[in-house]
């Protein structure tokens, strides 16, 4: 999980590892419970959850509460929902809290919460809440049976019906995965626990089949007496890693690798190499996994589990300056440092810790409802300020000319300078937010998600996309809009839209390649012309220095690459020169002072998502925007 969320070329698939965990828990977890009920009869369930919650709940709530503290070294859009996620997380419900949210995991480009990790805690702790009831009402099905029948309830028959149960329920949970899964359900199927079941459920069924005698396994013995099954049970796990090695490599995460059973082929491969490693630990896989570097890494793996995610997140390019294995290399060497502390200060004497009089389940409780309390006491309320937001909350169900009505009205009566806005979200946020402009009147043309340039599709933050069909009518609209308006100035806000990736003339491009320059010329002197039509002023703006999001490895999406930025404001200007009545505005220059993306200006913050203006921003930029329209 380290190498692909640090953005290691070639291991795209390393999400992977995350169903590996899960076998690993399935099988450790089933062995511990049925070894339990092999030498006492019986399973003491409120003893295992306080093991696990005595295990697992210490650390999570220290890693929670400091990210809590430490909020502000995220995108604040990346913690609007930070409260929710940290009571899920304590709640152990988190996945479903993802799914309600409908969290794209796979989007490369978003700001995923810094607990966004905790997703698979709550899988593997709903799985620990159920998995031992069910061998439970198993074990006492079976005796009842024997007791009517007059016999004993074998070892062997036990584990032959808790292997049946487990291999039947994860048969049932791929058969959700591939039935479920479409590019729309995709997250839903990657969070949810009927559908993730299927590896904890291998790895219980691989320990009913291979572990008869736990002792004997912790002890290092090898379980396994024939020699021709001894060396299958060698060759297999080499196998098993190497399909592990491949499936991390290939693996996309698509819908369509799911529909075609990745989670079951993925689980079914880790179990090949669990299975038989611990039934003979002597073998050439048991001795790559016993290297003392691994052995030490596997006893603060939880730790690292809990700290990399937002470790990653805070360490990002722009905050250290480095991207690629630099920045991958700190990255690792925090993330190692903080879970060691975890294991040493935390975990270690939390299991040490055997209290005499302390109902350690009530503990548990009241620890997790602290929590609760602390995380919401120190983590403020906010909302995600992304396009969204801009394009839904505010827009949904009003035409552009009943939007352009409504902003007129609620603007001083004497109507005074009338300024028609035109442009994307950062538009629309400029005027979302502007303050009183008593002697003006904006009426706002904005669209979201549209600039001057049509066609497609597009690439967005390494997601494709499809332009919007109002996007493409812009010409006719603008010229129906300018002539009922009658403006004195016609301010319009692009550059977002015209220097992503784009399909144009059959093939990938974008601004700087000559071609797809001089359509973009053509298309900016149309809207120059049109807005222009009424013998007001336009006003076009320069597109500011931006960092909506960052690669894994640090680097920038090509977007957000300033020469992009430099190559659409150069012809910007040139097109802009040739007309009267037009003129530029250095919004670039104002946002950004000192020549680059500014996070900060005046000690106020400027960007919201690193590309649209605050509402602090946008106030401070008001009188600066006025004297450029009067």
């Amino acid at each position: 999980m380290l190498v692909s969320h640090g953005g290691i070329p070639g291991v795209q698939g390393g999400f992977i590892g995350v169903d590996v965990f899960f076998v690993l828990s399935g099988f450790l977890i089933t062995s511990l419970l049925l070894d339990e009920l092999d030498y006492t009869g019986r399973i003491d369930v409120p003893g295992f959850w306080r093991r696990r919650a005595k295990r697992l709940l210490p650390a999570l709530v220290v890693m929670v509460l400091a990210v809590a503290i430490a909020s502000r070294m995220f995108p604040s859009d990346s913690v609007a929902r930070l409260r929710d996620d940290a009571v899920a997380a304590f709640a152990w419900v988190a996945n479903w809290s993802f799914v309600a949210q409908k969290t794209d995991y796979f989007t490369q480009g978003g700001m995923p919460s810094p607990l966004q990790h905790t997703w698979s805690l709550g899988v593997e702790e709903q799985y620990y809440f159920i998995w031992p009831l069910l061998l439970i009402a198993v074990a006492a099905l079976l005796a009842a049976v024997a007791r009517r029948r007059r016999r004993l309830v074998m070892q062997n028959t036990v584990h032959r019906a808790v292997f049946a149960l487990a291999a039947a329920g994860a048969i049932a949970s791929a058969a959700a995965s591939v039935a479920l899964v479409s590019d729309s359900t995709l997250d839903r199927v990657y969070f949810g626990t009927d559908t993730r079941a299927q590896a904890l459920l291998i790895g219980a069924a691989s320990s009913a089949l291979f572990v008869t005698d736990w002792p004997a396994l912790t002890a290092g013995r090898c379980l396994i007496r024939s020699q021709w099954v001894r060396r299958l049970t060698r060759l297999v796990p080499v196998l098993g890693i190497a399909g592990l090695l491949a499936g991390a490599h290939y693996a996309t995460g698509s819908a369509g690798q799911f529909r075609h059973g990745m989670l079951i082929v993925v689980a079914l491969t880790a179990a090949a190499v669990i299975g038989p490693v611990a039934v003979d630990q002597q073998g050439p896989a048991a001795k790559l996994l016993a290297w003392r570097p691994l052995v030490a890494l596997g006893a603060i793996s939880y730790g690292v589990y809990l700290w990399h995610w937002p470790v990653f997140l805070a360490l990002n390019g722009e905050r250290t300056g480095w991207t690629g294995l630099s920045l991958f290399a700190v990255r690792c060497l925090a993330t190692l440092a903080l879970a060691a502390a975890s294991w040493w200060l935390v975990e270690q004497p939390i299991r040490r810790w055997r209290p005499v009089r302390v109902p350690l389940l009530s503990l548990a409780g009241a620890t997790v409802a602290t929590a609760i309390a602390v995380t919401v006491v120190v983590v403020p309320v906010t909302t995600p300020p992304d396009d969204s937001d801009v394009s839904t909350a505010a827009l949904v169900g009003q035409s552009p000319q009943e939007r352009s009505v409504m902003v007129a009205q609620q603007q001083n009566a004497n109507r005074g300078r009338v300024v028609s806005v035109f442009g994307d979200s950062v538009g629309w946020t400029l005027m979302r937010y502007l303050s009183p402009t008593p002697g003006f009147t904006f009426v706002n043309h904005t669209l979201v998600g549209c600039g001057v340039v049509r066609g497609g599709p597009f690439r967005y933050s390494a997601e494709s996309g499809n332009p919007k069909p109002e996007c493409e009518t812009w010409p006719s609209r603008w010229a129906g809009q300018v002539a009922n308006d009658r403006p004195n100035v016609v301010l319009l806000v692009v550059g977002r839209w015209e220097t992503i990736d784009r399909v144009h003339d059959g093939r990938w491009t974008h601004v700087g390649d000559p071609p797809f320059d001089a359509y973009l010329t053509g298309e900016l002197r149309h809207a120059i012309e049109v807005l222009g039509s009424t013998g007001a002023r336009v006003i076009v703006t320069t597109e500011p220095y931006n960092r909506r999001a960052e690669k894994p490895d640090g680097s920038l999406y090509p977007e957000d690459q300033p020469d992009r930025i430099d190559d659409w404001n150069t012809l910007l200007r040139n097109v802009v020169a040739q007309y009267h009545n037009a003129g530029v505005l250095d919004l670039n220059k104002k946002l950004g002072p000192w020549g680059g993306y500014t996070t900060k200006v005046d000690g106020i913050k400027m960007r919201s998502d690193g590309v649209h203006p605050t509402a602090e921003a946008v106030k401070w930029l008001t009188p600066w925007l006025l004297q450029a329209l009067s």
